[in-house]
């Protein structure tokens, strides 16, 4: 994309051709490129057609624009790979839950359009602040491949500087040798005051080459040592997903995790989808009851979907009951644990089911 908004990609999605065409119109006086998407069955083909930055959400209701995300999320690994911005339109009656959704990130941003305008421009600057938000996005903060590359380029140099340092010393120190066989051989013979004072003082320069030598590797090898243990840290902490409403449960399972692995946490279908949409987790603790789309439900969906399914579940209950446990193998979980539950328990079901 273009670091300029106007030439920026916009996908509008909707259920209604005249909404769409409508939106669509809106946004054209102002950006260069503006497609359409209004058949569900081609909802897919067409995100993947048009690479949109920001996709507008032209649907009546929050409902259709929760469910045209997730069959994205679900169905297109590019969707996965390029997550775009979303714009969500609403009406009157679901501002404060587009509002509420907006600030826990599950969108970009919302606009009161339903069942008018309320405001012309506000759409068009909405669009304009989420592809300037998008390009800082992509500008400044660094994959998990890019510091570990970093880290691990820094912990080379170092190495590269202490090489040389030590190529360096040893040819001060032959250097020094070979000054005192000078000062041998011209010390058996007479009259050589002159070239006595020149290699006595020769001998004294080489003095502060080492000195130097020694103070800058000092400074340098902390920051070797701190490259070396981010590249270790990056690369060897995976992340865990838990997906649990109870806040209190959430952050004593987080503070399990908190040395071993990186620790994600929704309280919801809706917040779980979100961090997917950016991050691959290697493993996901799933609570089982959870609000709206329940944990079982999500399970099942999870391991239906090809970008998806590999990622180990295991389901989290404060019920042992055979039939909770027998749901939980049946939609594919990796594994259960009853709540509540010691640390090693939580840890050692964990290292088995991510490897």
């Amino acid at each position: 994309m273009s670091g300029l908004p106007g030439r920026a990609t916009v996908l509008v999605a909707s259920d209604k051709e005249a909404d769409a065409a409508h939106v669509r119109g809106v946004l054209a006086e102002e950006f260069d490129k503006v497609e359409v998407s209004t058949r569900s069955e081609l909802a897919v083909a067409d995100f993947e057609r048009v690479l949109p930055d920001v996709v507008v959400l032209a649907f009546d209701n929050i409902e259709k624009s929760q469910q045209y995300c997730l069959g994205l999320l679900r169905f297109s690994k590019i969707a996965q790979a390029h997550p775009p911005r979303l714009v969500i339109l609403c009406g009157a009656g679901e501002l404060n839950a587009v509002f509420a959704l907006c600030k826990k990130d599950y969108f970009d941003d919302y606009v009161l359009y339903w069942p008018q305008p309320y405001d012309g421009h506000r759409l068009v600057m909405a669009v304009w602040n989420a592809i300037r938000g998008l390009n800082g996005a992509r500008h400044l903060q660094p994959s998990r491949d890019e510091l570990v590359a970093h880290a691990q380029s820094a912990k080379a140099l170092g190495a590269v500087v202490d090489r040389r340092l030590d190529e360096g010393l040893s040819h001060v120190a032959a250097m020094k040798v070979s000054l005192a066989n000078v000062e041998r051989q011209v010390g058996a013979g007479p009259g050589h005051a002159n070239v006595k004072r020149a290699l006595a003082a020769s001998r004294e320069n080489l003095a502060p080459i080492s000195e130097w030598a020694a103070g800058f590797r000092s400074e340098v090898v902390p920051h070797v040592a701190d490259a070396a243990l981010l590249a270790s840290k990056v690369a060897s902490r995976g992340v865990v997903l838990v997906v649990e409403d109870d806040a209190f449960a959430a952050k004593i399972i987080a503070k399990a995790l908190e040395q071993a692995f990186s620790v994600r946490l929704a309280a919801d279908a809706p917040a779980m989808f979100e961090l997917l949409r950016g991050e691959r987790p290697a493993a996901i603790l799933m609570d089982i009851h959870l609000p709206g789309m329940d944990g079982l439900a999500l399970t099942e969906w999870l391991k239906a979907s090809p970008t998806f399914s590999h990622i180990p579940v295991i389901m989290l209950t404060g019920e042992a009951t055979r039939e909770s446990i027998e749901r939980s193998k049946a939609v594919g979980a990796a594994d259960f644990i009853v709540k509540p539950f010691s640390r090693d328990l939580l840890l050692a079901k964990l290292t088995r089911v991510v490897g």
